[in-house]
């Protein structure tokens, strides 16, 4: 028996993106063309792939061992087009990145991928959370990085936990009995939301201090003293201190993530190369590695947009 690819892209396509009619806009397809395509790669296997008793796109059990293998074979067919059939133009991949992240070790990685794929040229797009993931549903970037504030199973690549610490200036000092100046983006930044509410639940008024447009305004408001911000352990630059000592409440932990557009052999190995260069050391005590790709969510899982 010989499964045919463009079935099994279909496929993954229908559970990557959660949506019959979103792969068929992918695809230049007809929906009913798409809920064809699964409906014959059910009778060739002569197995139900997805859950119609779940809500939404659900795989049933046999269905996430086969999603695995639909990937692993679709990236190999994918890798022998590109091998047969070399191209010498520049392909363009656009990227959106949370805006902590967009400074010398993201720059990095662009280097050494440039190196890896010279053929790649690169468009880098700062944004929050909801907007860059919104992005990617719509097609407007291929990857993202980004923090997110549960698991996020299936949507993403690869992802790891990443731990929050309060941050400040070295000399700085706050009065607990006045609102807790908090620096952030804007109010409705992830990290700041999560500021306020941890700083809530203990009891502590907070107010935005400093509201920048940039990681660097950020960090230089928090060296000089304006405020403090939750930070990503891993990710406090050296001009900052991490308050361990500080009598305010602990902050919940996150996960990062590097999110992709599509399954597409080129874009999963630069995911991959990402997620290398992101995730917390796993010699640190109490990281972890980042975790494999994952299948669909399970049911009753939410995405994190």
């Amino acid at each position: 028996m010989n499964i045919p690819t463009d079935l099994l892209r279909t496929f993954v396509s229908v559970v990557e993106l959660r949506s019959f009619t979103r792969t068929a806009k992918a695809q230049g397809l007809t929906q009913p063309a798409v809920s064809a395509q699964i409906r014959r790669l059910q009778e060739l296997l002569d197995v139900e792939l997805l859950d119609k008793t779940a809500p939404g796109v659900s795989l049933t059990p046999i269905g996430e061992q086969l999603m695995e293998y639909a990937r692993r074979m679709l990236s190999i067919n994918d890798r022998m087009a590109e091998i047969a059939t070399p191209s010498s133009s520049t392909q363009l991949v656009r990227i959106g990145a949370r805006k902590d992240c967009m400074g010398p070790e993201l720059a990095r990685m662009l280097s050494s991928m440039r190196q890896n794929w010279p053929n790649l040229r690169f468009s880098v797009e700062g944004a929050g959370q909801r907007r860059l993931l919104q992005s990617l549903k719509q097609d407007e970037v291929d990857l993202v990085i980004t923090l997110v504030p549960e698991k996020p199973e299936g949507t993403a690549r690869h992802y790891w936990p990443e731990e929050l610490a309060w941050v400040r200036g070295r000399d700085a000092s706050f009065d607990l009995n006045e609102p807790i100046p908090l620096v952030a983006y804007k109010d409705q930044c992830i990290a700041y939301r999560i500021a306020v509410a941890t700083l809530g639940a203990a009891g502590l008024a907070s107010e935005l201090a400093f509201r920048g447009n940039s990681g660097e305004a950020l960090r230089s408001a928090v060296a000089a003293g304006v405020g403090i911000m939750l930070a990503p352990r891993t990710r406090v630059p050296a001009e900052l201190e991490i308050w361990d000592d500080s009598p305010l409440p602990a902050p919940p932990h996150m996960y990062g993530g590097v999110f992709v557009r599509s399954t597409n052999e080129l874009l999963n190995q630069l995911a991959d190369h990402l997620a290398s260069g992101l995730r917390p050391s796993p010699t640190v005590p109490g990281r972890m590695v980042f975790a494999a790709p994952r299948a669909a969510l399970p049911e009753g899982a939410r995405p994190p947009f």
